[in-house]
């Protein structure tokens, strides 16, 4: 990777680091954007709800677009993961016969209070479990889950605990075989496995800009298959969702807005969107193939100098099945990523993957070896 991409990110020249899975590293143009947007707001005042912030709002779905292979008008900005999971779980019905909820024991945290929350209104959870230890949960265990009584598979594209990419396409295909939908969640997929929502068919995808797509948190998003746009009224609804808000009709009875932004509910985090645009443009600059290959290569290097040590790779070998990120166990994991992190090598620890490691576009193989002489020397003292 070129010295100038690199100089664009000023964390790698303070660090090693390798830590994208958890917080992207942050471009210095963000700090223009920033500007811009305080800018805007303090010559403009009011009047900056005109173009410059309300266009922000399809501007940053064209790019996201550009990123998952779908078109900006079926992708809508959303605070978070769980505000999106909200937005789609809000327009179905959970008192009649089709009321399960199917997923596995490995999506991220935020997942499970969530739709267990629903079990108030009816709804049934199918937990599929793994079968390898916490690595990743056999796509035909997880078909085989799904009936006629499926309302909705919820499931991660990226395992957060191991980085096994989940086959989505063969989900859907199956699932909407037994008249259920999909929600994938691409928070540990977007900006480092390239996709094409529109070819897989999915129903609904949710992900987010601070990991993979450097973008700072508060800029996540929700696709929405075209079709299924105009069939689903959101029951968590807001101003921003309905037809024409700044009208301000005195009126008690609303209707949803004609496209995706029926979705939205309340005003969308703006400055988080303007903190977003950078990055994104930096990953859409460099192109997914290669990212895609550059993770290819640095992963591979991991996994090879893991196995020089005897650690346990809790990450699909494959390159087609691991994501950005590898996890390895080893004794004393634990205390070495505190330790290595002391000393400005950046990873991080958690319960039933290890330390995890994710290289991204703007890494060198000389970090990885970096990070394995770390670790060696921690090991020494430990």
């Amino acid at each position: 990777m070129n010295a100038e991409i690199r100089s664009q990110f000023p964390v790698l020249s303070q660090m090693t680091y390798l830590a994208s899975h958890s917080l992207g590293a942050v471009p210095v143009k963000t700090s223009e954007a920033l500007q811009e947007y305080y800018q805007l707001w303090a010559t403009l005042g009011v009047g900056v709800w005109g173009k410059p912030w309300s266009d922000s709002i399809p501007d940053f779905a064209r790019q996201i677009g550009k990123v998952i292979g779908a078109p900006g008008e079926a992708i809508v900005p959303m605070e978070n993961v769980t505000r999106g999971m909200a937005a789609v779980a809000s327009c179905f019905d959970y008192s009649g016969k089709r009321n399960r909820v199917v997923m596995t024991d490995l999506e991220f945290l935020t997942s499970y209070p969530f739709w267990q929350g629903l079990r108030s209104q009816g709804a049934e959870i199918v937990l599929v479990k793994s079968e390898d230890g916490g690595i990743t949960v056999p796509t035909e265990k997880l078909i085989a889950a799904i009936d006629d009584r499926t309302l909705i598979v919820p499931t991660s594209h990226v395992y957060f605990r191991s980085g096994a990419v989940q086959d989505l396409k063969a989900v859907t295909e199956a699932a909407h075989k037994m008249g259920a939908y999909v929600l994938g969640d691409g928070y540990q997929s977007v900006g480092v496995v390239p996709m094409n929502l529109t070819e897989m068919n999915i129903d609904f995808y949710v992900g987010g800009s601070h990991k993979w797509l450097c973008g700072g948190p508060g800029a996540g998003f929700l696709y929405v298959r075209p079709d299924l746009i105009s069939k689903l009224t959101p029951k968590l609804a807001g101003w921003f969702g309905i037809t024409d808000p700044f009208k301000y009709e005195a009126t008690t009875e609303f209707k949803p807005a004609e496209g995706i932004s029926r979705f939205l509910a309340g005003t969308p985090s703006i400055p988080a969107l303007y903190a977003a645009r950078e990055g994104i443009n930096a990953v859409l600059k460099v192109g997914m193939k290669q990212v895609r290959e550059h993770s290819e290569k640095l992963t591979r290097e991991i996994i090879q100098q893991a196995d020089d040590r005897g650690f346990e790779v809790r990450t699909p070998r494959d390159a087609a099945q691991r994501s950005g990120m590898v996890c390895l166990q080893f004794m004393h994991s634990k205390e070495v990523a505190a330790r290595i992190n002391q000393d400005g090598v950046v990873v991080d620890w958690r319960p039933n993957c290890g330390i995890r490691v994710s290289p991204h576009f703007y890494n060198l193989s000389s970090e990885i070896t970096r990070f394995f002489e770390a670790t060696d020397q921690a090991l020494k003292t430990l």
